[in-house]
């Protein structure tokens, strides 16, 4: 990517061919998981999506009784139904073989129209539904599901600050906050 950039800034391919948007982008592909790059990389049991993985698979097992939900927002590598690796099936494939019935992991791009949303929303304040992933455009203004939220997971970083930490300035109920260093939020 350094060499890239560096071709970049000495102008030695054209802004078409390669340009600072196009590696950034890159670098967030990385970032996330590197098969977003090349589906042929190993999964790196490092990467975001695994810590994610990691992570969210503890709370839930941590919050059983309650059915406490969370939230999982990825704005790159969305669900596209055409067998392409994403990030949305690696999380719920991975999640489902540690143990979680595949009914309690939902994606909101699944919900349609504005009823099969309702039904989603009403799925997730009542804990059917335990872990809710979509994309900050999707899931971010207007989703009223923090009844039982106890996590939110970033696992890319929006472009606007207004659309990180919903459940901070939605959650109705006082309880201990917790932000850990890769941006995930626990109530």
């Amino acid at each position: 990517m350094a060499e890239r950039a560096e071709a970049v800034r000495d102008r030695q391919v054209q802004p078409y061919e390669d340009n600072m948007l196009k590696i950034t982008n890159d670098g967030r592909k990385l970032a996330l998981d590197q098969r977003l790059i090349n589906d042929m990389l190993p999964d790196d049991e490092n990467s975001k999506a695994n810590t994610c993985v990691e992570k969210a698979f503890e709370i839930w097992e941590q919050t059983k009784e309650q059915k406490s939900t969370q939230l999982i927002f990825c704005d790159l590598s969305t669900p596209k139904g055409d067998g392409t690796f994403n990030v949305y099936d690696d999380i719920r494939n991975k999640l489902i073989e540690k143990g979680v019935p595949p009914e309690e992991i939902a994606f909101i791009h699944e919900a349609n129209t504005e009823l099969r949303k309702a039904e989603l929303f009403g799925k997730v304040r009542s804990g059917q539904v335990r872990f809710l992933l979509g994309s900050t455009q999707k899931m971010g203004a207007g989703t009223n599901v923090q009844d039982r939220l106890i996590a939110l997971h970033h696992l890319d970083v929006p472009w606007r600050p207004s659309d990180v930490g919903r459940i901070l300035r939605t959650f109705k109920i006082k309880k201990n906050v917790e932000v850990t260093d890769n941006g995930k939020i626990i109530i």
